[in-house]
């Protein structure tokens, strides 16, 4: 219905299991430092690289993955399921110790379903609860596979993550109160702004006042639903799917394009849009719109992208 358009945090691949490549110690028994390091990298990294698949700490868990725990989180936390959405904190880098990622350096945690990323992230983080902290070694098999990514990771690379996990996100959902309230649409309704287009809108909830309306087709981030105006019926909501979308803010239907040119992140409306700066008379040909039908949606800005 809205064009839609990914942004994975991490790519999923589904790919056959391996078992990490064993590093034999010296007579001495004392392992050679990483052989990659820098005056960023964390403890964790550095007490734990070369990996030592038979070290003590060091746990087994499903194909090939293996994990040391460093931090443990208060009692009762949750445990992610594989298709929760999570809030970490993480590292990437090279099984060699060169990094290739960090929401750390970014300093914003990094916010995905568990069904969206590499295999190894996967089957991971459904082994911690809230407030873990994990070192995680990812063979090539449960990462990338034969295929680069980017700069770093070459082909058949191993992939070891420092990774905080911070929370499992509550699905957002759309306000009940609030389509109560306002459908069917009244246009006579105090709070209801009407534009010389003919669109209308109430504001449910604002912003931050300082915040900036997206300009030329900036990507924006949003939560909405969509209804028939004229009977209620659902066409399409990404709070049932548990995802918000992303898309250019001014590649939508004409009605859309205006509010959104209107709004602040952070503002949640209430929005009628007549037919004509919907579908029109064609409606969606073999979908849910028939012809000449306004549509009724509650938007959500969540951010514009820079």
């Amino acid at each position: 219905m809205l064009r839609t358009l990914l942004i994975p945090a991490l790519a999923a691949l589904t790919l056959t299991a391996c078992s990490p490549n064993p590093i034999t110690a010296p007579a001495d028994g004392v392992l050679p430092p990483p052989p990659f390091t820098d005056d960023t990298m964390p403890a964790a990294f550095k007490d734990h690289l070369p990996w030592n698949p038979a070290g003590q700490d060091v746990k087994n868990g499903p194909m090939g993955l293996q994990y040391i725990v460093l931090k443990e989180g208060p009692d009762g936390g949750r445990q992610p399921g594989a298709t929760d959405r999570v809030s970490v904190h993480y590292e990437g880098r090279l099984a060699t110790g060169e990094k290739f990622d960090s929401s750390l350096d970014r300093g914003e945690p990094a916010s995905f379903r568990l069904n969206q990323v590499i295999p190894g992230w996967t089957m991971g983080l459904q082994e911690m609860s809230e407030g873990d902290e994990y070192l995680f070694y990812i063979p090539s098999a449960l990462a990338y596979g034969d295929q680069p990514r980017g700069d770093v990771i070459k082909a058949g690379d191993d992939l070891v993550f420092l990774v905080q996990l911070l929370g499992i996100e509550v699905p957002k959902v759309a306000d009940a109160a609030a389509w109560q309230k306002y459908f069917p649409w009244n246009p006579d309704a105090p709070e209801v702004v009407k534009t010389e287009s003919g669109l209308q809108y109430a504001v449910l909830s604002s912003g931050d006042a300082a915040g900036a309306p997206p300009v030329n087709g900036q990507f924006v981030l949003v939560h909405y639903e969509g209804r028939l105006a004229e009977t209620g019926a659902l066409f399409d909501s990404s709070y049932e799917r548990g995802e918000p979308e992303a898309f250019p803010s001014n590649g939508l239907i004409e009605g859309w394009v205006e509010a959104l040119a209107l709004m602040k992140p952070g503002d949640r409306w209430m929005v009628y849009i007549p037919a004509n700066l919907a579908y029109g008379a064609e409606g969606t040909p073999g979908g849910p719109i028939p012809p000449n039908a306004p549509l009724q949606f509650e938007v959500e800005l969540i951010s514009v992208m820079q």
